[in-house]
């Protein structure tokens, strides 16, 4: 071929490489490359700016750079603000605003990188798609993977869909037999909590204040497991030069915990390998060292084993206490009771009204302790403990 086609498997990865490429030359501003590079996918961009004026200078830059270094055109631009907008002809707006009166129309609802981003409100919206598949597990199956939220901010009610598949997928039908009575009536229902997610409206901004702006950073991370799933969600506690705490939802990954085979202190594990993970991808993508990580537990068998030195484990245990440690200290472990754990309600299945208003998306109230050391609701100090591998089935 002597062109790159769509659907090709590396042609988005092609794609990226020739927009870097582009913006590689001694000539171009360091901001402009490190916005090309840090906040494209592919050939949409998604970035903050402080200030309008930062906003449109840095995307005027990087039209030039594109167009002298590619020929490559910058346009279908969209933002939260009208003084932004108003800076650009209509040509280089996005086809849902180049034809609004930006002094007299609301804003619309834009499409960015497959979410729906409310432009008058500053938030991501949800909703499910309006033609009904057919009860049967291939309909099931396009309806929960039809649900794209990559930051996992509705993991809680996708979950619940989730644990109905799998439910379903026990049984022996086909691909296109109807479903049996029980589960039917458990997909109906969600279906209906679906058709309600419209109402659900996530900021945007991970913090109220520009990011530039704190002097003092953490991430925090909390983990759970259960029966039904393990889940992980990862919370931006900043300080600003006034003292003033905001607490920022980042990330949040829920998944179904296996049938059988796995007792509790294992999932706990599970769940544990898989908030370190977070951590690991959170600190490369924002920034942040390692060591300015918090991770939370509200099992202290977890919390025993990563604190012991002197007893040799299980494989299962020491092949994850390994991993835990391998990015994490113990020191980093913290252990906090199940009332004030935002993960414990990843492993329970919420309703879109209660998702707003519940820790998943809050946080626990602890992180807006002005002092620090009055921010760790209940360290688990177990060097103050007898040094002994704890009595649990792993």
């Amino acid at each position: 071929m002597c062109v790159h086609v769509f659907g090709n498997r590396p042609s988005p990865a092609v794609a990226t490489y020739g927009l870097r490429h582009c913006v590689e030359d001694s000539t171009c501003d360091e901001s402009v490359k490190q916005f090309v590079t840090r906040n494209f996918y592919v050939d949409d961009g998604l970035a903050s700016f402080p200030t309008v004026s930062e906003a449109v200078d840095t995307l005027r830059r990087t039209q030039r750079a594109l167009l002298h270094g590619g020929n490559l055109r910058l346009h279908k631009i969209a933002s939260n603000s009208e003084k932004v907008m108003l800076q650009f002809s209509t040509l280089d707006l996005a086809k849902s605003i180049e034809n609004l009166d930006l002094d007299r129309e609301n804003l619309p609802i834009h499409h960015s990188l497959g979410l729906r981003w409310d432009l008058a409100r500053d938030t991501f919206t949800y909703k499910a798609a309006e033609d009904r598949k057919p009860f049967t597990k291939r309909g099931l199956l396009s309806t929960v993977n039809g649900l794209f939220d990559p930051q996992g901010f509705i993991a809680p009610i996708v979950l619940n869909g989730k644990l109905i598949m799998r439910e379903a997928f026990s049984g022996d039908e086909s691909w296109d037999d109807p479903l049996q009575s029980r589960t039917m009536n458990a997909w109906t229902s969600w279906l209906e909590q679906l058709s309600s997610l419209d109402a659900v409206h996530i900021p945007r901004c991970l913090l109220p204040v520009s990011f530039s702006e704190c002097v003092r950073k953490t991430l925090h991370i909390f983990c759970d497991a259960s029966e039904k799933a393990v889940a992980a969600c990862a919370y931006l506690r900043s300080v600003t030069v006034d003292e003033e705490v905001h607490i920022g939802f980042v990330f949040g990954k829920c998944k179904v915990a296996p049938k059988s085979g796995h007792t509790i202190p294992r999932l706990e594990f599970c769940s544990s390998v898989l908030a370190v993970e977070l951590g690991e991808m959170l600190s490369r993508e924002l920034g942040l060292p390692l060591e300015v990580i918090e991770y939370y537990t509200d099992n202290k068998v977890v919390l025993g084993y990563l604190s012991n030195e002197h007893q040799r484990f299980y494989v299962y245990v020491c092949n994850r206490v390994s991993r835990i440690r391998k990015s994490s200290s113990p020191s980093q472990w913290n252990y906090v009771a199940t009332h004030d754990n935002p993960a414990d309600q990843g492993t329970r299945c919420l309703l879109h009204e209660q998702l707003c208003r519940s820790l998943w998306l809050q946080g626990p109230n602890f992180l807006r302790e002005n002092n620090e050391k009055e921010c760790k609701k209940i360290i688990y100090n177990q060097s103050k403990k007898k040094k002994t591998t704890p009595r649990a089935s792993i």
